[in-house]
């Protein structure tokens, strides 16, 4: 559940000075009745004496004045000694909100400036904190850090690093005190890292002219004044979330309005560039400011058949996503427009979510929108999950399909959400498979017409290395934070490993998730690919378990030369070769005595090692786009229907648990001392899930 934020909880003293420095505070409002109390209330709760309160309402079509002179009333005599003006306009500023900003600065009667816009809100001590660097008379700006709440005072994050620290430099972590000339060089000639007005108190000085000529400006004026300020001047930043910036969701995006956006931030990148002589590191990112908003501009149809993808919000080390995105790259190399949405989560801007998608996958030049405001007509729109189903169903597109990479009804126990997950496969959506067993599936469970494309991997990763030295050890997936990994008998099965062979070492990695071990092992945590190649290079035998669709994994391992053992189950037998994978019974014990078994056979390593790099070399990536882009032009060109024959590869039986597995795992059971282990990360899964399940009712209702 969302932590609340209550401003008049838990109220600071306020602070007995003499002669304090003279702050005014302006409130522009325009419509915003439901939250300006509040607003009104966060300044005078200040522990810095306020000198002055100004509010300026730009004739509000709500009860905002009505309100306002309520609130008025009551100031006057609890804060006898703050002034109040309070100005409604007869005719709006035309959207303008500059010329309410000049407004109030020549109104103030004090030497320091606080723009707190009506919507939001702030901490009791902002004041107390950002006029202390104004001692330093050459600082002009002070802000602080913001945290983003919505429309019911709901935290959305403590931080909008996010929005700022586009190259995640995290230069914004620490405070600090630099002329304004650094800032403008170093953060200002990119993008607006000052991303919420009222997070920043002013010195009170004649900034007309600037003012005047921020209003050319549709979407950057806040921008244009902050740099022309702080030419010869200095900043002081506050890390400290003292400001509540209140996010209202999302706006229509159209092209028209990024055209605009986008001219201006080349407008101001450039008048930052005529000014300053910029290191070549500053105009790459400024050029990578300017890549974010290519896929948003206007396109003249060019005659390529377009589509949409709608993916769920990316997670760090995601295979699922990584898969997405290397299929979106091939979609775009083939010649498709493609673009990527994602649901709106109050905190992710389109911007962020493409950044990610870029730094934790590859680079992709698909545009990529927070919400659903389809500004085209789609040739064919993917759904990539369960819980991207009913916004596909909700979104228009000529042909809708569905890239399956699991059989997510087994992520939940049997009920209610189980036959929800299975009934995505009943909306007639074409499915297109990463392995043969999820087609077999859907034709034969689902009657369904399907196509798949292979398990592949990156033969320029994953490959023998002859620099690293074989080691006696194993390496294991280990994913708690995902059921299927199947974490809980995995560690059963390591454990019995090393009663038996004390010498091997054993390696975890795959998860940042915090945790204690019953047996001497080293965790990796999530590693580069590039070290998890160096990895299965290094060990004898991997260990990946996997109890619903195959992982990409034991591919990338067999590519590396590692034998691998996986779980003898109706999942793995379809897509995974019985020379280079032995499948064990899924049991500790069986698994155990596989990974034994293979310790002590090294010819059968060898043999199996020998096999997986041969075998693979058929299995490039490029082989599974090219099958991916033909099910692509079948779906767009033809009626789908047409199945096929699909076999189980794996012809051997499941690996069984041998007599010294058994004892040693009834020794490990009395070990126990009558405990019972029970394993709470499903349940977890389970609970986090109906969350989000009912978060989703909630926005199909809109």
């Amino acid at each position: 559940m969302s932590k609340k934020i209550n401003i008049y909880k838990n109220q600071k003293k306020k602070l007995n000075i003499e002669n304090p420095k003279k702050v005014s505070v302006i409130i522009p409002n325009y419509n915003y009745a439901n939250f300006i109390i509040e607003r009104i209330d966060s300044i005078l709760m200040q522990t810095y004496p306020i000198y002055e309160l100004i509010i300026l309402d730009d004739c509000s079509k709500d009860n905002s004045v009505e309100v306002i002179n309520e609130k008025i009333a009551k100031i006057k005599v609890e804060y006898p000694n703050v002034k109040v003006s309070f100005i409604v306009n007869e005719v709006n500023s035309g959207g303008c909100v500059f010329k309410q900003w000049k407004k109030g600065f020549d109104i103030a009667t004090g030497d320091f400036i606080w723009i707190a816009e009506a919507d939001d809100s702030a901490e009791n001590n902002f004041v107390e904190e950002l006029i202390k660097p104004f001692d330093d008379e050459q600082v002009v700006l002070s802000y602080c850090e913001s945290a983003r709440i919505d429309g019911e005072n709901n935290l959305i994050t403590l931080s909008s690093y996010d929005l700022y620290d586009m190259c995640r430099t995290g230069e914004w972590k620490k405070s600090y005190i630099w002329t304004g000339d650094e800032e403008n060089i170093n953060h200002l000639s990119v993008t607006n890292t000052i991303l919420n007005v009222s997070s920043v108190m002013w010195r009170k000085a004649d900034y007309s002219d600037i003012f005047e000529k921020a209003g050319e400006f549709r979407v950057a004026g806040d921008w244009y004044i902050y740099y022309n300020i702080l030419r010869g001047k200095k900043i002081s930043w506050n890390a400290k979330p003292l400001n509540y910036y209140r996010k209202h969701g999302s706006s229509v995006s159209t092209d028209v309005k990024a055209k605009i956006e986008f001219d201006e931030i080349c407008r101001i990148q450039n008048e930052i560039s005529e000014l300053y002589e910029l290191p070549q590191e500053i105009k790459d990112k400024q050029e990578l400011r300017r890549s974010f908003m290519y896929p948003l501009l206007p396109k003249e149809d060019n005659g390529k058949k377009k589509i949409a993808w709608v993916i769920p919000h990316p997670g760090k080390g995601s295979g699922g996503h990584r898969t997405i995105i290397q299929n979106v790259n091939a979609l775009i190399r083939a010649g498709y427009e493609c673009d990527i949405f994602v649901e709106e989560n109050g905190k992710d801007t389109s911007e962020t979510v493409k950044q990610k998608i870029n730094e934790w996958y590859e680079p992709c030049t698909a545009g990529v929108f927070v919400g659903f405001n389809f500004q085209k007509e789609y040739d064919l729109l993917f759904a990539t999950g369960w819980q991207t189903i009913d916004f596909v169903r909700k979104l228009d597109a000529k042909k809708k399909a569905y890239f399956i990479q699991d059989f997510e009804p087994w992520f939940f126990p049997m009920g209610d959400q189980y036959i929800i997950t299975e009934n995505s496969y009943r909306y007639g959506f074409l499915p297109v498979t990463i392995g043969k067993w999820l087609s077999y599936k859907m034709q034969n469970e689902f009657d369904m017409a399907s196509r798949y494309f292979d398990f592949g991997a990156d033969l320029n990763i994953y490959k023998p290395l002859d620099n690293i030295e074989k080691e006696n050890a194993i390496c294991f997936v280990y994913q708690p934070e995902k059921s299927r990994r199947c974490d809980f008998i995995g560690l059963r099965a390591l454990k019995l490993v090393k009663m038996m062979k004390p010498d091997v070492k054993i390696y975890l990695y795959g998860s940042n998730v915090e945790a204690e071990f019953e047996f001497e092992c080293e965790n990796l945590k999530i590693i580069p690919i590039a070290k998890c190649n160096e990895l299965y290079n290094k060990c004898k035998v991997g260990i990946c378990m996997s109890a619903s669709n195959p992982s990409r994994i034991p591919f990338e391992m067999m590519s590396a030369g590692l034998p691998v053992v996986e779980l003898y189950r109706e999942n793995n037998i379809y897509d995974l070769p019985d020379e280079g994978v032995l499948l064990s019974e899924p049991t500790p014990e069986a698994i155990a005595s596989a990974i034994v078994h293979l310790l002590d056979n090294p010819e059968e390593c060898k043999k199996m090692s020998d096999f997986g790099k041969q075998y693979m070399k058929d299995y490039p990536l490029e082989r599974g786009f090219e099958q991916f882009l033909q099910a692509v032009k079948d779906m767009l060109e033809t009626d789908y229907n047409q199945k096929s024959n699909i076999e189980a590869l794996y012809r051997k039986k499941g690996f069984k648990p041998t007599e010294e597995a058994i004892k040693v795992g009834e020794e490990e059971v009395k070990s126990r001392q009558n405990k019972i282990v029970v394993d709470n990360h499903g349940l977890t899964y389970r609970i986090l899930r109906k969350i989000y399940r009912l978060t989703l009712k909630k926005w199909l209702k809109k």
